[in-house]
């Protein structure tokens, strides 16, 4: 299989042998898959500058589906992104959150485009923090793992803002009646009309969403620790 001028970024890579390195890849057409790069751990290889997470890169491989070898690496013509501080430490999370939740070989072109999307706001004007929860909630929609945010989850009823709901993932909010729970997020739900409407511009809004995707995330994950939470600590 002989695969040329791919769009893609670099999600994560590691040593391999000598002076080769194992790139994980999100690419437009091929989605997430890992490719072998001999020689670009070396000093003097010009790859070593190239293969950067949060570049875009035309890329060519070959080889076998479940690791090919990596054949040409030129950057894109688009701007690069110069991620620093807590966007660079927001980008290594969105990386993380792709390598775990997406499977290999999947086109997912919706989502390549929502991925460059969100590197370029961190960047911008606009907060990282509601960018990454816009981008949690859009991801986990593309995935088919779609939050209820706007009816109660026992009755099909619209949701009452200034009601607290207990929220129970996959099934959605509960009008509560007790204290908290372990692993149950309470929140109102305002909060939960906000972030359905994709508007989380008032503090506490972001707060209550913001612990409750922690527990939707970590469901997601089987309860796999991300490296990149300990950045931000």
């Amino acid at each position: 299989m002989r695969i040329q001028n791919q769009q893609a970024y670099v999600l994560h890579r590691f040593p391999f042998r000598d002076t080769s390195q194992i790139v994980e890849l999100f690419s437009l057409q091929y989605g997430r898959f890992s490719v072998i790069s001999k020689g670009s751990s070396s000093s003097r290889s010009q790859r070593q500058s190239l293969l950067q997470p949060f570049r875009p890169l035309i890329l060519s491989w070959s080889g076998k589906t479940d690791l090919p070898t990596l054949t040409q690496v030129e950057a894109d013509n688009s701007p690069g992104l110069r991620l620093s501080g807590s966007a660079l430490a927001c980008g290594f999370y969105l990386n993380e959150l792709l390598m775990h939740l997406l499977h290999r070989h999947e086109e997912l072109g919706e989502i390549y485009y929502l991925y460059e999307q969100t590197l370029r706001q961190l960047n911008g004007a606009v907060a990282q923090e509601i960018t990454l929860r816009l981008f949690e909630k859009q991801l986990l929609e593309m995935l088919g793992f779609q939050l209820n945010l706007s009816e109660e989850a026992a009755t099909g009823t619209a949701l009452d803002a200034d009601t607290v709901y207990e929220y129970f993932i996959e099934l959605g909010p509960v009008a509560s009646h007790t204290t908290d729970q372990q692993g149950i997020a309470r929140l109102k739900g305002a909060s939960l009309l906000a972030y359905d409407r994709s508007d989380l511009s008032d503090a506490e809004h972001r707060k209550d969403i913001k612990r409750l995707m922690r527990n939707v995330i970590h469901h997601y994950l089987n309860g796999k620790p991300l490296k990149s939470r300990e950045l931000f600590r």
